[in-house]
C-alpha cells in the first residue's frame, strides 16, 4: 500500500487500533517503508465513527473529511463546509435525517482523526500476508493473487486467457 509513496508523503490508515497501539500492529515492511521515506501517519477508527453516529458500513464521507482535513488543499473549515454543502445537495431528497447524519461524521471525523507519533524504529516482526494460500493452483497465484494484492497493472498481457475467461473454481482461493 506505500510502494509508490515519495518521501514526506502522507499516509491516512482507517484502523480499529489507537493511535497509540498503531505503530506497533503495523506489519514489519509498512514500517520501514514509512521510516526510510519519512511518511507522516494519520489514522481514524472510521468504521466506529460510522457506526457512533448511524451510518454503520459507510465510511466514504468520513474517510473524504479525513482526506482534506490533512491534505490543506482547502483551510479545513472551508473544505469541511464544501463537503457539507455536497452532502446536502447528495442526501437533501433523502431527507433532513441522512444529511443530519453525515453532518454528524463529518463533526465527529475532525475529533477522531489522529497523527501517530512515529517512533525511530520498527517495532514489528509481523510479516504480510500472502494474497493467496501457496496451496492455490498456478493460476491463482501468479495472476490472481496479483490482483487481489493491487499489483494487476505489472501482470503482463501473456499472462491473462487468451478468451478473457477465468478458470473454474478459482474464487475460493480469494
Amino acid at each position: 500500500m506505500l510502494t509508490l509513496a515519495k518521501h514526506g508523503a502522507t499516509f491516512l490508515l482507517n484502523s480499529p487500533f489507537s493511535k497509540e497501539e498503531v505503530w506497533d500492529n503495523l506489519p514489519l515492511i509498512v514500517q520501514e517503508t514509512i521510516l526510510r521515506n519519512s511518511i507522516k501517519v494519520y489514522t481514524i477508527d472510521a468504521n466506529q465513527v460510522a457506526q457512533d453516529t448511524g451510518m454503520a458500513g459507510r465510511i466514504n464521507t468520513i474517510m473524504q473529511t479525513c482526506f482534506f482535513a490533512i491534505s490543506n488543499i482547502f483551510p479545513q473549515e472551508k473544505a469541511i463546509g464544501m463537503i457539507k454543502d455536497s452532502i446536502k445537495k447528495t442526501y437533501g431528497a433523502k431527507g433532513d435525517k441522512i444529511v443530519r447524519m453525515n453532518f454528524d461524521a463529518v463533526d465527529k471525523t475532525v475529533a477522531n482523526l489522529f497523527e501517530v507519533t512515529v517512533p525511530n524504529k520498527i517495532t514489528s516482526n509481523k510479516q504480510m500476508q500472502p494474497a493467496v494460500s501457496g496451496n492455490a493452483p498456478d493460476f491463482v497465484k501468479e495472476v490472481t493473487a496479483k490482483i487481489i494484492a493491487g499489483e494487476g497493472d505489472l501482470l503482463p498481457v501473456s499472462k491473462m486467457p487468451v478468451d478473457g475467461t477465468f478458470p473454474l473454481t478459482t474464487t475460493r482461493w480469494e
